[in-house]
């Protein structure tokens, strides 16, 4: 229930009850609700770890009531009216294992709720174990399609899945070259998320009338694993007219991008897939990132289209003394979207959370995201979540591309 709608609501308890003498509901204090919050605190992916917690922490804080000037009803949502959040952190690492040991402890710990946790075969250890404790779990950071497609009654995704954001690159490519580019080169690390991204890419294609050479796209070694120049030399000897290069580490993205900048070769368009291609990732890659473009759940640039939206990332920043991720914008918002439903609820209890989930109905303005909004589907995917695609400038800078209305100069 948003805001304008609770008021509305408040105006009708009112005229209500100056029409009958029949005794008050009391709401039950929420008193302290606890969230857990599952992230990679240590190990290869740590950095997106950090970014999680600075935005769990962040959302956290605005719902208490910390946020100064910027407040949850800028977003059309409210603070905690009797209780308040804290986030209890548990480090997932990048082992599934770990990661359900790690889970249970939170739920020992009696958090409402678990948000997290990255990786996609972390996070799906993690819920199956939720999933089992009747436990409502919220995934704002992995878009793994088979997340949402396993049928699980306690696990919810808030933001864009594999195949929206492949669909959003598509659109891109075709806005960009028109219908001059056929054949699609594919390059991907050899992990199961990006496998599993690099066969949704594929699929499209082929849906779309492209041409994928070779047949199957490229695989390359991930991680610290043998230079890919050769899987890049394979691509190079197709001539394709687009490449879609996909991985879901930095690291990876950052060693395949290298890869292409070394023999000098450059396809007529790139275009990134996966949470590997984040800005600062390629920022640190120099030049050899200019131009490329890449697809994602969370764009700065269109979120500066709503001024609440701004004005909470102007606070992150000063806050954690740099820009809000994909990551941290991820958390932030499973933070919120859980944190609503409780608030919704009225209540700690599971089963109260899991069906203010489902009825859940917040619109584009209630979120910085730049989406349509938050509403789950019968597979607790959010069906108003979308992809945006951006292109990385000389220097660092990023742009809007896809949807074009949504950057700065639209």
């Amino acid at each position: 229930m948003r805001a304008w709608s609770r008021f509305l609501l408040a105006a009708v308890v009112v005229v209500a009850a100056s029409c009958t003498t029949a005794p008050r509901q009391e709401r039950t204090p929420l008193g302290e609700v606890k969230i857990g919050l599952l992230a990679p605190l240590s190990g290869p992916n740590a950095a997106a770890g950090a970014d999680a917690l600075h935005g769990a922490e962040f959302a956290a804080g605005l719902l208490n009531g910390q946020g100064g000037s910027v407040r949850m009803s800028d977003l059309g949502l409210q603070e905690f009216r009797d209780g308040a959040v804290k986030i209890i952190p548990a480090n997932a690492t990048n082992n599934p294992d770990t990661a359900a040991t790690a889970a249970v402890r939170l739920t020992d710990q009696q958090v409402v709720g678990l948000v997290g946790a990255y990786a996609p075969d972390v996070t799906a250890a993690a819920s199956q174990r939720t999933e089992r404790l009747s436990i409502p779990f919220l995934n704002g950071d992995s878009a793994a399609g088979f997340l949402t497609e396993r049928g699980l009654d306690w696990f919810f995704r808030t933001g864009p899945t594999d195949r929206l954001l492949s669909e959003a690159d598509f659109s891109a490519l075709k806005r960009k070259v028109g219908v001059g580019a056929r054949r699609i080169g594919i390059l991907y690390a050899d992990d199961a998320p990006s496998n599993g991204a690099a066969a949704t890419a594929s699929t499209l294609a082929d849906e779309g009338g492209y041409e994928v050479v070779p047949r199957g796209g490229v695989s390359f070694a991930p991680g610290a694993g043998p230079n890919p120049a050769a899987s890049v030399q394979r691509i190079r000897a197709e001539r394709p007219d687009a490449v879609f290069l996909v991985a879901t580490s930095t690291v990876d993205a950052q060693k395949i991008v290298r890869a292409f900048g070394t023999p000098g070769y450059r396809p007529p368009t790139i275009l990134g897939l996966g949470a590997g291609f984040q800005p600062a990732a390629l920022k640190a890659v120099g030049p050899a990132a200019d131009g490329l473009l890449f697809s994602t759940g969370w764009a700065p640039e269109a979120a500066n289209r709503n001024p609440a939206a701004a004005a909470i990332m102007d606070l992150y920043q000063q806050q954690f003394h740099g820009p809000m991720s994909g990551v941290a914008a991820g958390t932030f918002t499973a933070v919120l979207t859980l944190a609503t439903a409780i608030e919704d609820a009225g209540s700690v209890d599971n089963e109260r959370v899991r069906a203010a989930l489902l009825s859940l109905d917040i619109p584009g303005r209630g979120t910085i995201m730049p989406w349509d909004g938050i509403r789950f589907d019968a597979t607790h995917q959010n069906s108003r979540a979308t992809g945006v695609v951006e292109q990385q400038l000389p220097g660092g800078t990023t742009h809007v591309v896809f949807p074009p209305e949504l950057g700065t100069n639209a």
